[in-house]
């Protein structure tokens, strides 16, 4: 038993811009479909409310964002279109740095499929990795995505694809040793390390079949040769996590809990990203992500600087010119294992 961690880099060519460079990664196709979903779900949601003064709102809106409405959750990102469409962007451009939408050896597993084979997405979104993973691998015929928010379609989806409202932290609603394979990316921003040590590791081993894999992709959340400008964007960007008893390190510790856990043969692996337009299509795409993130924390961050709108907007620019300047990248970091 134990980690093996290994290195990988990615190069990028130049000259294009965003918007061009999100439909060569099939970005704005996916988009305006899931537009339309979502605000068809958000009518349909807001008319059954309005017909039922019991019913609790799924939603809260913050400053023209909306965000889940769910107590004690301390994910605290927004739920709108503007996220959803982020998550899209995310989903494409992690696949493209890694050439792959997952590292766990179950390629022959689900190239075969059957009845039997289960795979699982925990906090899925939008659901674009699951209906991705069903449509490329339609001999499996089970491919189910959970969320706290139903932001999944309804309508248009591959056959073999799934969805049910689960909060992972109130337990999953499997049995035990149900799934092959189960999955979950970028929820550092949901769990405390006691909730990841004592609830959210513990359940994904539970549901997942004995000889079955458990993934884990996160991002690490630091820019890496960064400038003054990102320096200080990233010093309140962690700070917030912190004050909301979110762990950016939490990569470096999921191992040991997994280990806990009865997993075995865990491996960790990461790659380079590179961020800005000095690295063309995919350092662009890098970049809207961040940015995106940046001007969410608008109306915290520009207080706390003593900015007003139009002057935080500038440093969002100057952040933008700066990626340039210092050749500033970033990682993500994938681990997986195989339960005992």
């Amino acid at each position: 038993m134990g980690i093996k961690i290994s290195k990988s880099n990615n190069s990028s060519s130049r000259n294009n811009s965003s918007s061009s460079n999100a439909r060569s990664f099939g970005f704005k196709r996916h988009l305006h479909s899931s537009r339309s979903t979502n605000r068809s779900r958000m009518i349909s949601s807001n008319q059954d409310n309005d017909g039922s003064n019991n019913r609790k709102e799924e939603f809260k809106y913050v400053d023209g964002r909306r965000y889940h409405n769910v107590p004690n959750l301390r994910y605290h990102l927004p739920n709108d279109d503007i996220e959803i469409d982020r998550l899209h962007l995310q989903h494409y451009l992690t696949r493209y740095i890694w050439q792959s939408n997952y590292s766990a050896p179950v390629h022959e597993l689900l190239e075969h499929g059957g009845k039997e084979v289960r795979v699982l997405d925990v906090g899925c979104g939008p659901g674009t990795w699951i209906l991705e993973m069903a449509s490329d691998y339609p001999k499996t015929e089970d491919f189910h995505g959970t969320d706290i928010s139903s932001l999944f379609p309804s309508a248009i989806k591959p056959f073999n694809s799934s969805f049910s409202q689960q909060n992972v932290l109130e337990g999953l609603n499997f049995p035990d040793n149900h799934f092959d394979y189960v999955y979950m990316r970028f929820l550092m921003l949901a769990f405390s390390t006691e909730q990841w040590k004592d609830v959210v590791i513990p359940e994904l081993v539970r549901v997942t079949k004995k000889g079955g894999y458990v993934e884990i992709m996160e991002w690490d959340v630091n820019i890496y040769k960064s400038g003054p400008i990102t320096k200080r964007l990233m010093n309140s960007m962690i700070a917030d996590f912190r004050s909301h008893n979110f762990d950016d390190c939490i990569i470096a510790t999921i191992p040991e809990f997994m280990k806990e856990n009865q997993m075995t043969d865990i491996e960790k692996d990461f790659r380079d990203c590179p961020q800005g337009r000095y690295a063309g299509k995919l350092g662009s795409l890098n970049l809207d992500n961040a940015t995106t993130i940046f001007r969410m924390y608008k109306p915290k961050f520009s207080k706390e600087y003593g900015m007003n709108s139009e002057e935080y907007d500038q440093l969002i620019e100057d952040f933008i010119k700066e990626m340039d300047t210092y050749k500033s990248h970033n990682k993500t970091f994938r681990l997986w294992g195989k339960k005992l």
